[in-house]
Formats: structure tokens, sequence, C-alpha cells
């Protein structure tokens, strides 16, 4: 077996290992609380899983140390996270709807990309249309969105830690991303039309 066949085995199962550790912990507390808690975090990073699982190789990845650290410090950090001993899902369960938004924006985001979809810094072809054409990395957006309403469903200093370090590496993983997409000709024209990254006018 190859070097990098080794490696993506070992970085596959950590995956599934990290994930069915958030998701247990989701479920026992779903069984005690008689109530979805964790429900849109736990839906996104199944589905993160699933595709990272079935991605295609890509043209090319960034062999910068920086991208992988971000990349894996940005898709994992979460799963990390714990719901609390008392969840407050807030007023009409908002932050568990608050979650499945940010799933939903996920949904559609990284279904674009299909098989496109990768951790680390990588050109596996350029998304323009959907979403993409109101912010350059949507899925981050949702990503945020669904995090920050995990946390505060959940509060706790592990799990506040765990959002700060995420959507730290979040924004290294954009910045690596795009220094890697800027020698295609076509993403420079797409960075001239599409000028913001994750909030629509904002930034």
């Amino acid at each position: 077996m190859s070097g990098h066949r080794r490696r993506a085995l070992v970085l596959n199962a950590s995956l599934v290992v990290l994930f069915l550790g958030f998701s247990y912990a989701n479920l026992v507390r779903w069984q005690q609380t008689g109530r979805p808690v964790g429900l849109g975090a736990v839906l996104l990073e199944a589905f993160t899983a699933c595709l990272f699982l079935i991605r295609r190789s890509p043209m090319a990845t960034s062999g910068r140390p920086l991208a992988w650290i971000s990349a894996l410090l940005g898709a994992f950090a979460m799963l990390g996270a714990r719901p609390v001993a008392h969840p407050d899902a807030g007023p009409l369960a908002l932050l568990e709807v608050v979650q499945l938004v940010g799933f939903g924006v996920v949904l559609v985001a990284l279904g674009a990309l299909g098989r496109s979809f990768g951790i680390v810094a990588a050109n596996r072809g350029i998304k323009t249309s959907g979403l993409y054409s109101r912010v350059r990395h949507p899925a981050y957006s949702g990503y945020l969105v669904s995090y920050l309403g995990y946390v505060a469903e959940n509060p706790s200093p592990r799990n506040l830690i765990l959002l700060l370090i995420g959507t730290s590496a979040q924004l290294v993983r954009m910045s690596e991303e795009e220094r890697m997409l800027r020698v295609d000709d076509a993403y420079r024209d797409y960075l001239a039309r599409v000028r913001r990254r994750l909030i629509p006018y904002v930034y």
C-alpha cells in the first residue's frame, strides 16, 4: 500500500471516529432532554463526512503547511464540541432552527460541488453560480451559522474555544484556497465579480 493511500485511510478513519463521538454525545443528550439537541450540527457534520469520504482527487493541491493545518482545524475542530447538561434551545427552539438554516446553506453550497468537495486548498474546478454568485465561500457561511447556533444552545468554555479555533482556521483556509486558485484566469475574473467572502455586502 502506498504512503498516500495509508495517509488517506488514517485520515478517513479519524474523521469517522470523531464524527461518531460527536453524534453519540448529542444523541444521548437528545434522549435525556426529549428534544433534538444539536440536530442541525450533527446533520451538517454527517453530510460533510460523506462528501469527504467520496471526494475525487484534485487537479492540484497546496503543499503549504499553513493550508493543511488550517484545513484540518477548520474542518474538524467542532467535532470536539459536546452538548452541555442543560442545553438551551432558545425561544421556540430558535437556536435549533438556526443550526438547521446553516445546514441548509451548506447542503446547497456543497451539494453544488458534489465530489469536487475537498478539505485542503486545491483546484477541483471553479463554481460561480447559485450561492457562489453572492459570496465566494457560501459553505463556510453555513458552517458559521450552524456552529454559532450550536454553541449558543450548548454554551461552555470548551465549545466556545473550539468555535474560535475553528472559525479562525476557516478564515485562514479561505485565504489559502484563494491563494491556490488565483493562478487560474477564470478564478481571477470571478474574484473581480464577487467581492465578498462570507456575508453579502459586508465581508
